[in-house]
């Protein structure tokens, strides 16, 4: 792979000299929409929050973007002056970090309400219910290809995003963001099918990057970036802003909501710490820097000493995270641009092992916690419900089969702005492709939805 490529300027769907939007550039297309607004209530790790301290999708995105672009800013210094390729020495740090930036505020622009929760939520549902739906007396599962009945039980935030990015209304023309092929490889973090993921997938990717729907999008990205179906070297850098932006958050979060305080972060980095084979002294090293900040501020008497420790913990922390990441690309870079390495940029380092500590006290203390159960399950109902509601009305959607009142009347709440979506892209499409793009139809309008609107209109229509 070479950087005159992967960072292609040319735009995801193609340049329409007559439309406006082709003009902005990438991050004033992204901050003026409204999917990117839509970010401020959907939840990050607690959902339906009314604490406004604790973060949402849209501050959670805003930190992985300025991590994001300093992780960019860092490498392209140091590939510059190691003279990794020629490529550095004629162009400008911008180019190489503002598609990080950007990168970083859609990375999550296609998760559904309520959270990760919200996908499992939508994966149950098609798995338990989608073999239930008919058209004119035909099973649904039989009008489908396998692909696209894969799509949908693999339902997944980085593939909506894909999704949304380049299908949804935007300022009345029906190509979505249009953003840059550049900007949109680069939060492709798993390129490959559901098809690949069932049936051949020789890297063992957990999730899906791209629907049935968007894999001419796909080729055409793949195609002018020169990924070739690999993983563009830029997604690990923002793959390690995400993962510095909600480890570290989510322990402060935490903290707010009274899930978890500093006597337990220190005994979960001391366990982890005693379960390593090696490496102790420099996760010791880690975790007497966040008791001594305590210290430090018990003697200020600080109204908030344990907050206030964890948070210039965090930021110590974030410098480590953000300096090793780099460190590792460089170190990695001939395997990157290769597209051959496996795994994270913070194999073998002090930050992987932090990461680690905060993953499993996490998973142990935040992520089961009742408080954050009780709200998911809540969405998972809201979620199941919807579609429920929804869906065997969007089958029959468009169609010669015969609508009961009821469900012309279901049909009637869908935003308009997803039914353009759907007419636009099912123009001249077969009858079973129709009907396989209604069924988006209705995920996108119910995954789209924030957490507060989804919860609003469960209400309404179910008490």
């Amino acid at each position: 792979m070479e950087w005159e490529k992967l960072l292609s300027t040319e735009r995801g769907v193609r340049f329409c000299p007559e439309d406006p939007v082709s003009d902005r550039g990438d991050y004033d297309t992204i901050i003026c929409s409204t999917l990117f607004r839509r970010l401020q209530d959907k939840a990050q790790v607690f959902p339906l929050e009314e604490d406004d301290y604790v973060r949402t999708r849209l501050t959670h995105s805003l930190e992985v973007s300025a991590i994001g672009k300093r992780l960019g800013e860092a490498v392209f210094c140091r590939l510059k002056k190691a003279g990794k390729d020629p490529w550095f020495a004629h162009h400008e740090e911008k180019e190489f970090s503002d598609v990080l930036l950007c990168a970083g505020l859609i990375h999550d622009i296609g998760n559904p309400p309520f959270g990760h929760f919200g996908e499992y939520a939508v994966r149950e549902w098609f798995g338990a219910h989608l073999g239930e739906l008919t058209l004119e007396g035909q099973k649904v599962t039989e009008l489908l290809s396998e692909w696209q009945i894969q799509d949908l039980c693999h339902f997944e935030g980085n593939a909506q995003s894909l999704r949304l990015l380049s299908k949804t209304p935007y300022l009345g023309r029906m190509q979505g963001f249009n953003l840059t092929c550049g900007v949109l490889a680069s939060i492709i973090k798993y390129p490959v099918s559901s098809e690949e993921l069932t049936k051949h997938n020789p890297r063992g990717y957990k999730k899906i990057g791209y629907n049935w729907a968007e894999r001419r999008l796909f080729e055409r990205i793949s195609g002018k970036t020169g990924m070739n179906g690999c993983r563009h070297p830029l997604s690990y850098l923002l793959e390690a802003a995400d993962d510095i932006a909600y480890r570290t958050s989510d322990l402060e979060d935490a903290m707010v909501k009274k899930v978890l305080n500093l006597a337990q972060i220190v005994e979960g980095l001391k366990s982890y710490e005693e379960a390593m084979e090696g490496g102790q002294a420099a996760v010791r090293e880690c975790r007497n820097q966040l008791e001594n900040l305590y210290r430090e501020e018990l003697e200020h008497r600080d109204r908030k000493p344990e907050l206030t420790a964890i948070q210039r913990w965090n930021q110590q922390m974030q410098e480590r995270m953000i300096r090793e990441a780099a460190d590792g690309f460089v170190r990695h870079y001939d395997r990157l641009m290769e597209g051959r390495l496996e795994g994270d940029l913070f194999e073998d380092t002090v930050s992987g092992h932090i990461i680690a500590a905060i993953a499993g006290l996490s998973e142990k203390q935040i992520y089961t916690s009742s408080l954050k159960i009780k709200t998911e399950l809540f969405g998972r109902r809201v979620i199941d419900s919807l579609l429920s509601q929804f869906m065997p009305a969007a089958v029959k959607y468009d169609t010669a089969e015969e609508q009961t009142f009821i469900e012309r009347r279901t049909m009637d709440i869908i935003s308009g702005f997803y039914k353009s979506m759907y007419h636009a892209e099912a123009e001249g499409k077969s009858r079973e492709e129709r009907l396989y793009l209604r069924i988006l139809m209705v995920t996108d309008y119910i995954s789209g939805m924030t957490d507060n609107y989804a919860k609003r209109l469960y209400m309404e229509l179910f008490g």
